[in-house]
């Protein structure tokens, strides 16, 4: 009996987390809307601006596709349809990005070939339809 605590104490330590431990549960997935989208979530479009197949303007054409860019980006914004724009840093084939609201991406594919940039071929556009929490910024 001199060894039966020693025994014991383990034992009785097992047994009383035991019962103290409860079944992992599994994360349930938001619910999603008749549309697809997850309950809270609101559907954006996110435009990937890549350099175009024509960059060989000149300096003076290239400002000035530049100002109708940014002319039209401004526009954008106003009307509430561009949620986020702008530029990469770096010198790549990304130039920039564009979180677009609206409806569809006819709608996103129509603002990006009146943009002056794109109609000129000195930018391209990439669409893909991106999910976010609705009134979400950048912190």
């Amino acid at each position: 009996m001199k060894h039966a605590p020693s025994i014991l104490l383990p034992l009785l330590l097992i047994a009383s987390n035991a019962g103290a431990q409860q079944p992992a549960t599994t994360p349930q997935p938001a619910q999603a809307t008749a549309s697809g989208i997850p309950a809270g979530m609101k559907q954006y479009w996110f435009v990937m601006l890549k350099k175009g197949v024509s960059r060989d303007q000149t300096p003076e054409v290239s400002r000035q596709l530049q100002a109708g860019h940014m002319a039209n980006i401004n526009a954008y914004a106003e009307a509430g349809k561009l949620q986020i724009a702008g530029p990469f840093m770096d010198d790549g084939d990304w130039r920039g990005i564009f979180i677009l609201d609206v409806p569809d991406r006819a709608a996103a594919e129509k603002m990006c070939a009146d943009d002056p940039a794109v109609k000129a071929g000195r930018l391209a556009c990439e669409i893909h339809p991106w999910l976010s929490e609705p009134g979400a910024t950048l912190k």
